[in-house]
């Protein structure tokens, strides 16, 4: 009876790691870099760019602009990358942040709606007239109390 069990077990054993290894392997394998560049200038200037196996690549630059100035220096990066989807279809980005922000281009990357034409006509309506009230007229001003109650006094 004991070694029913024991044979019993093991054989368990064994169709567990034959199950979970048939099913729940995750094949690694390398992916080589084929083409990869990198310069980094002393002026804060830069640019790089890889390549691999698998048709992924990457390309950045970027520089300080006003460089040295003490108001409105900033950093400006063009870049791009592009890679194969599950689908086999090939999915590019396109962006470029600087003193404006980050923005990005691509056919994969959603774009909002047209505003409609009544909406840009009455936001143009609105930008046509000038306000109702003149330059002249007198802006109402609060008013304040300058007397302090009797219960403070100074010392």
């Amino acid at each position: 009876m004991k070694l029913f069990i024991t044979l019993s077990a093991l054989l368990a054993v064994a169709f567990a790691i034959e199950y979970k290894h048939d099913y729940h392997t995750v094949e690694h394998k390398h992916i080589p870099i084929v083409h990869s560049e990198s310069f980094h200038g002393h002026d804060g200037s830069f640019k790089h760019g890889y390549q691999s196996g698998n048709g992924i690549q990457v390309q950045e630059q970027g520089y300080v602009k006003n460089g040295g100035a003490k108001e409105g220096e900033t950093n400006v990066v063009h870049g791009s990358y592009s890679y194969v989807d599950p689908h086999g279809q090939q999915v590019s980005v396109s962006y470029t942040a600087d003193e404006n922000g980050f923005h990005a281009s691509g056919s994969h990357i959603p774009t909002p709606p047209p505003l409609p034409k009544a909406l840009v006509d009455a936001y143009a309506k609105a930008g046509s007239h000038p306000e109702s009230r003149t330059h002249h007229e007198e802006v109402p001003q609060p008013h304040y109390h300058s007397s302090k109650p009797e219960h403070y006094k100074h010392f």
